[in-house]
């Protein structure tokens, strides 16, 4: 007898280690700034913008596809989409001040500008790993229980063509630089063609603007939660 096909949320777990260890890296970066380092503080700046265009494409995503169709057939969820709408509105807040101090620091390449960056971009990352805390505990879970494997698929799929090219142009190898070895793998075997082309295309111009970006911090080494 065949055994049946359950749910792999590896991919979204994936994505979720990415969104909270590049914060991390980037307020070490920031700690590390040296002043007057024009080329990296827009490097910095750049790096950024990228950053936060994932995490508003991934916000998205879970708000207009993930979320709504788990309440649809879970209706105990809809108690806790309060705190995810909660935690994503003060992810907002967060992230427009950390645009702000970007680009102060991007202007001026000073050290009191990478202070106030990274005073912000700590409280980012706190508050990332804490609502990805919840959301890997509470509902993430909840997917293979309650739905198909074709059901899954097709979030998925919706969630991919969401995507803007110009934003899975930093995604997709930003996801690959931070994903650990064994996951990464994984998923390019897993990814369309179209997507292995971009990584191909991509990858270098990433890795050498997160290494100048974030120098030391650059290491993609950590645990996956």
């Amino acid at each position: 007898m065949t055994e049946p096909q359950i749910v792999d949320t590896a991919d979204y777990r994936v994505i979720h280690h990415c969104l909270r260890i590049a914060p991390h890296r980037l307020a070490a970066a920031l700690t590390d700034f040296e002043a007057g380092d024009h080329a990296r503080a827009r490097a910095i700046e750049r790096w950024w913008r990228g950053y936060a265009g994932e995490v508003l494409a991934h916000h998205t995503i879970e708000d207009e596809i993930f979320f709504p169709q788990l309440a649809a057939r879970v209706p105990v969820v809809a108690d806790h989409l309060a705190q995810v709408d909660g935690d994503h509105h003060r992810l907002d807040e967060l992230m427009a001040a950390a645009a702000a101090a970007m680009t102060r620091l991007a202007a001026s390449a000073a050290r009191v500008d990478a202070d106030s960056a990274a005073t912000v971009v700590r409280e980012l990352a706190e508050l990332m790993d804490r609502h990805l805390d919840f959301e890997d505990e509470d509902l993430v879970p909840l997917f293979p229980r309650h739905f198909t494997v074709a059901e899954y698929a097709a979030m998925e799929k919706a969630a991919k063509s969401s995507l803007s090219l110009a934003q899975a142009a930093y995604t997709v190898p930003f996801v690959m630089h931070w994903a650990p070895q064994e996951e990464s793998a994984k998923l390019l075997a897993g990814a369309p063609l179209a997507m292995r082309l971009l990584y191909r295309a991509t990858r270098r111009s990433h890795a050498r603007l997160t290494q100048l970006a974030l120098g030391r911090a650059a290491s993609a080494a950590g645990v996956l939660r």
